[in-house]
């Protein structure tokens, strides 16, 4: 899960994500880029922590849960409008939004392996 070209792609879905979701929920439009830290907590509360290697750094977790979301979205498991609603929850607590995304990704996987 560590694919770095499919982690650029899922940074990008995920920043241009959460914008959306940001802009929906103030009414204001929003540019916004996902850090690292709430990414590489939302992987760990996951699970996604325990399949990587034992020594990687906080980047490296969240280049792990944007490859992931970036994978399901090309393979067509998961839509823009999910990933967008999924983020929209829970007052926009992003850590727990993005973790339960995460969960639906590895779901979605599990289902097609």
């Amino acid at each position: 899960m560590t694919n770095t070209g499919l982690a650029q792609f899922g940074d990008s879905l995920l920043n241009f994500a959460y914008s959306i979701a940001l802009t929906e929920t103030t009414g204001r439009p929003r540019g916004t880029k996902v850090q690292d830290k709430i990414l590489a907590d939302a992987a760990a509360r996951a699970g996604l922590r325990t399949r990587l290697p034992r020594r990687v750094g906080r980047g490296d977790v969240a280049n792990s849960i944007e490859a992931l979301l970036g994978h399901v979205w090309l393979e067509k498991m998961i839509t823009l409008e999910e990933i967008v609603s999924c983020l929209k929850t829970e007052n926009l607590d992003p850590i727990k939004n993005f973790s339960d995304l995460a969960d639906i990704a590895l779901s979605k996987l599990k289902q097609q392996s």
